[in-house]
């Protein structure tokens, strides 16, 4: 496969993918008892049935205490007709009237024979004219043999009678009650809309490229649907700023791929001559006494064979890689990578740790490409670490996968150079290639893994590869 097929492929299944997630994620549903406008409608059924039950209340009271005040008045002028008729016997009704009348200011009375049985007294409030509301009193009065119906009427003030209505003690308590539910309902409306605040600023901070997720504390109903609608659509961002990584990746090693194959011709078959001329004329001039000859031609070969690496690396990093996977123990092969090391890290005055806890776990693994993954990380390690420093490595399984890390004791790398470390030709070590951690990263997700820098400066630098096991453990 091409580099510009694999670049094409990594961009297409990682779409289809990216497109799969997204088609699989079904809106939060939202129990009817949790819903915001659920809620709203019960507290808004209370304010009502709190605002019908003040203003029946109030209409009650105010229909008592006028019919109350009425009979207390029409008693009053019933005794004062008493006793004008037992001063004046032969009253005129219509004098009697006028004088009932500036006696009892506010009141239109009315006085006229009643030839019915004589019965209770009624109190009413009827309407008249104009929207007004006046007290009617109907009071049959007995003097002597003569039977009267007295009626008295007046017009109702609604201001002074409401104002006198709520000066009573159960009204105020409910009108108290009343005020008490409306600043609840303000009280529990505010705080279910109050996380769509923190939601708006969590989504200022979401465009502005921090693809945190959201958190509403403790939100209910729609608001915490929209949540983790959100969760999810910060889930797919990231996703897809993955993808988008990948493909730069795999359009980088397609750009390497064709620079690779103009290196291969234009330099490799030059060095490839240089060589062998060189190991011709060893072999013409043979061992001379004093080396003069000698020692040139042997440092031309080893800088051959150095550049013939450098050229292999740059060759394999392009490439596709031809796995051979078998199942292998995991923390033999990390064994086998500490001894090869223990010797140049006693060179450096350095400490070579393992603590390997992988115990039996095997992978389905290219022990070749593996081991050089782990080599070039250990590498990079051991030259990072100051003398008396240390390098440990360790292996471990989890639920679902194999863990192996690496870490040093270095100065460490500042987040944006920690950011290239797997960039191709990207070096902070005079002479080096870039191409290590590159070819590292291309092994171990050919192998269906994932590796992870971390480094902050002055605390090391940490390498974390984690294969999964479900997907390299042999059946």
């Amino acid at each position: 496969m091409t580099p510009q097929e694999r670049c094409h492929g990594v961009w297409h299944m990682a779409k289809r993918q990216h497109e799969e997630s997204i088609a699989g994620q079904a809106p939060a549903r939202v129990r009817w008892r949790d819903s915001l406008y659920f809620r709203v409608i019960l507290l808004c059924v209370v304010l009502l049935l709190c605002l019908f039950g003040s203003a029946a209340m109030i209409t009650r009271y105010f229909f008592i205490e006028a019919v109350r005040e009425m009979e207390a008045q029409t008693s009053e002028i019933a005794e004062s007709i008493t006793l004008q008729f037992e001063e004046t016997p032969d009253i005129d009704y219509g004098d009697l009237e006028k004088k009932m009348m500036d006696l009892h200011r506010g009141f239109e009375i009315e006085i006229q024979p009643y030839n019915g049985e004589i019965g209770d007294a009624s109190f009413t409030i009827e309407p008249r004219g104009g929207g007004r509301l006046t007290r009617v009193a109907r009071v049959p009065v007995r003097i002597g043999d003569r039977h009267l119906l007295l009626t008295a009427t007046v017009t109702i003030v609604p201001q002074v009678e409401i104002l006198r209505a709520f000066t009573h003690r159960a009204v105020a308590a409910l009108v108290v009650l009343f005020l008490l539910t409306l600043g609840l309902m303000v009280y529990f409306i505010a705080r279910a809309l109050h996380p769509l605040s923190r939601l708006s600023a969590t989504c200022a901070a979401i465009s502005a490229g921090d693809l945190r997720p959201v958190s509403t504390r403790g939100a209910t109903g729609e608001i915490l649907a929209l949540e983790e609608t959100f969760n999810r659509m910060v889930q797919s961002l990231r996703e897809k700023e993955l993808v988008e990584a990948k493909l730069r990746q795999a359009q980088r090693l397609s750009a390497l791929g064709n620079l690779a194959a103009g290196v291969a011709h234009d330099v490799r078959n030059p060095l490839n001559a240089i060589k062998l001329l060189a190991s011709h004329a060893l072999d013409t001039i043979g061992e001379d006494s004093d080396g003069r000859a000698a020692k040139p031609l042997h440092t031309i070969r080893q800088e051959v064979d150095r550049l013939e690496g450098i050229v292999s690396s740059f060759l394999s990093l392009a490439k596709e890689t031809e796995l051979h996977l078998e199942p292998h123990r995991v923390d033999a092969l990390l064994e086998e990578c500490v001894q090869l090391f223990r010797q140049e890290a006693e060179d450096r005055q350095l400490r070579l740790i393992a603590e390997l806890r992988a115990g039996d776990a095997r992978l389905m693994i290219d022990p070749k490409h593996w081991k050089r993954a782990i080599l070039n990380v250990l590498l990079n390690a051991l030259e990072a670490s100051p003398p008396g420093g240390r390098v440990r490595l360790f292996s471990r399984i989890t639920d679902s996968a194999c863990e192996v890390e690496i870490r040093d004791d270095g100065p460490g790398l500042t987040k944006e150079i920690a950011d290239r470390v797997f960039d191709p030709y990207f070096t902070t070590k005079p002479g080096g290639t870039g191409l290590g951690m590159s070819i590292t990263r291309g092994i171990i997700e050919e192998h269906g893994g994932r590796i992870e820098f971390t480094s902050a400066p002055g605390q090391g630098c940490q390498v974390l590869i984690t294969m999964p096991l479900e997907k390299t453990k042999a059946p």
